[in-house]
C-alpha cells in the first residue's frame, strides 16, 4: 500500500516528468533520506526509475502500470467516476474502455439497475462482477498484463456486435490540437471503435493528460459528445477547443456525492 506522499510523487513524475530528491525533499519538508525511502518504494514496485539524484518513470513505459496509474489523481478520477455514473440512466448499454479511470467508474456503476456493459477492461469486469444485476460481457482477445485488458482483432470484432448508448473512453495523452492521444496502436484501434458504434461518447481524463507526451493519434476531440475532467488548463486552449468541436465539458470538481 502506497504511502499519500508516494501516490503525490508518482503524480508528479507522471504529469510533470522527472523529480529530484532534493526537491521532494524541500517540498514536503521531510529529510531526502526518507524521500530516498520512498522512490525505493516506487522502484521495487516498478512504479518508477531512479536516476542519479532523482526518479522517473519505467524506461520505455511512459504509460506506467495500470495500478500504478489507479493511484494517480485518484481524488479527481473518483469525481469524475461519479459524475459519469450519474448521467447514465437505467437500461443503458455501456462500453467500458482502457485506462484506470473507467476503472473508477466501474465503481460507480456498482448500484445501477438494467445496465448492459461491454468491456475488454478485466479490472471493469471484476468490479461488476460484485453487481449481479449488471450485464457484463467481456471480450476475448490478447491479455496485456501490464495494463489488466484484451485488445487485438478479437475484442474489436467483438465491439462490432453491439451498438452502444454510452460509451466510456479514456486517453493516454490529449492535445487541443491534435486531439485524443495514446500510447499503442492496439489501444487506439480500440477507443476508435468503442466511439464509432456508440449514440454518447464520454470522454473520462483528468487534467494531467494534457501534460502527457503519447504518439498515436485515437481521434479529434470532436469525435466525444461529452468531456469529463477535474479542471481544464489556464491557459484557455483547451476550452476554445472543445467549444470549437461542439463537446460538452463537465467539470468535476466538487465533492463525490
Amino acid at each position: 500500500m502506497l504511502s499519500h506522499r508516494q501516490r503525490e510523487i508518482l503524480s508528479l513524475i507522471e504529469s510533470e516528468g522527472a523529480q529530484y530528491i532534493e526537491q521532494l525533499a524541500a517540498r514536503y519538508d521531510v529529510t531526502t533520506q526518507t524521500i530516498r525511502r520512498d522512490i525505493n518504494t516506487l522502484c521495487d514496485m516498478g512504479y518508477a526509475r531512479r536516476f542519479h539524484g532523482g526518479v522517473d518513470v519505467p524506461v520505455g513505459a511512459r504509460n506506467i502500470s495500470v495500478n500504478a496509474r489507479a493511484a494517480l489523481n485518484s481524488g479527481a478520477k473518483q469525481k469524475i467516476a461519479a459524475r459519469i455514473a450519474a448521467a447514465i440512466p437505467p437500461g443503458s448499454t455501456v462500453f467500458m474502455g482502457i485506462g484506470s479511470t473507467i476503472q473508477f467508474v466501474a465503481a460507480a456503476l456498482r448500484d445501477h439497475l438494467d445496465l448492459r456493459v461491454v468491456t475488454n477492461n478485466i479490472d471493469v469486469a471484476l468490479t461488476l462482477s460484485e453487481a449481479p444485476q449488471v450485464e457484463v460481457h467481456m471480450t476475448g482477445g490478447l491479455l496485456r498484463h501490464n495494463d489488466r485488458d484484451v485488445v487485438g482483432p478479437d475484442a474489436i470484432n467483438f465491439f462490432e456486435k453491439f451498438y452502444a448508448s454510452h460509451a466510456v473512453v479514456g486517453a493516454g495523452a490529449l492535445d487541443p490540437d491534435k486531439g485524443l492521444l495514446d500510447f499503442s496502436y492496439s489501444e487506439a484501434q480500440l477507443t476508435m471503435k468503442l466511439l464509432e458504434n456508440a449514440r454518447l461518447k464520454f470522454l473520462a481524463a483528468d487534467s494531467s493528460k494534457w501534460s502527457r507526451d503519447a504518439s498515436v493519434r485515437v481521434a479529434p476531440l470532436s469525435a466525444v459528445t461529452h468531456f469529463f475532467t477535474d479542471v481544464l488548463p489556464t491557459d484557455g486552449r483547451a476550452a476554445a477547443a472543445f467549444e470549437s468541436a461542439g463537446t460538452i465539458v463537465e467539470l468535476c470538481g466538487g465533492d463525490v456525492e
